[in-house]
């Protein structure tokens, strides 16, 4: 049990470096340990449409959502590939054989040639029988399509609310723990310290004493641990909604 009291003893510094990796100061006037963190963050609301600007995944479905768009419109341009218009010009010179009546009334042939130039227009109109039919249904399906993207993109985004309300929680919560942690190792270091002069003076047997200790190395592994959750937490609110708490209370 004794080397179980000096294994713990350390925790402390432990948990001190633990929370300088969130690189706040308190000589900056805020100390992440005991101050309110929720009066030196942005509001839940605030955290949460952040997220859903900075997120990739919505952007991700506003492109898709974009897209299917554009695609459902050129279906509805596909009607005119029923139709062509179609021209022609031609131009040569032809050469005849005519025949008259000379003033005698013999029949004269004489070879006649004519230039001409031939031009030609039309438009043609070519549809399928079930293209109607099948027609109206792609466009349907173009607006079905759009309509579920939206519809997983809300989706997406409810989850998304959900993890930045759980960070948040978990961050508040983890907090007073941690306030909590601190004021039972307090208590547990005054009677672990009494504990050992009760033994010093034989009044209390070295079971009592070790578990005294114990409760003490107890109370600062959990003060380690709510530390770690908190820090966790601190950290991956800032991931999810692209927001440095830092640079808004100029914390060092």
């Amino acid at each position: 049990m004794g080397m179980l009291f000096l294994y713990f003893a350390h925790l402390p510094s432990v948990a001190q470096g633990v929370g300088e990796q969130i690189n706040l100061n308190k000589d900056a006037g805020f100390d992440p340990l005991t101050d309110d963190i929720t009066k030196k963050i942005p509001s839940l609301e605030v955290l949460i449409d952040s997220a859903i600007i900075n997120s990739h995944r919505m952007r991700y479905w506003d492109k898709e959502i974009t897209i299917t768009e554009y695609e459902t419109k050129s279906i509805k341009r596909d009607w005119a590939n029923y139709f062509a218009i179609g021209g022609d010009y031609k131009d040569g010179r032809t050469t005849s054989l005519v025949f008259v009546e000379d003033q005698m009334g013999n029949e004269v042939g004489t070879l006649g040639t004519t230039n001409q130039a031939r031009y030609s227009l039309g438009i043609t109109f070519r549809i399928p029988l079930i293209a109607p039919l099948d027609y109206n249904n792609q466009i349907k399906i173009g607006k079905m399509k759009i309509e579920s993207k939206i519809e997983q993109k809300l989706t997406e985004q409810q989850a998304l609310r959900t993890e930045v309300i759980n960070l948040y929680n978990e961050l508040v919560i983890n907090q007073k723990m941690l306030k909590l942690d601190i004021d039972n190792i307090e208590y547990l270091e005054l009677t672990s310290e009494m504990a050992g002069t009760e033994y010093s003076n034989n009044k209390l047997s070295l079971f009592d004493l070790s578990r005294a200790r114990d409760n003490l190395a107890r109370a600062r592994y959990r003060y380690v641990r709510t530390k770690i959750m908190f820090v966790n937490a601190y950290v991956m609110l800032q991931e999810v909604t692209g927001v440095t708490f830092a640079e808004l209370n100029n914390w060092e």
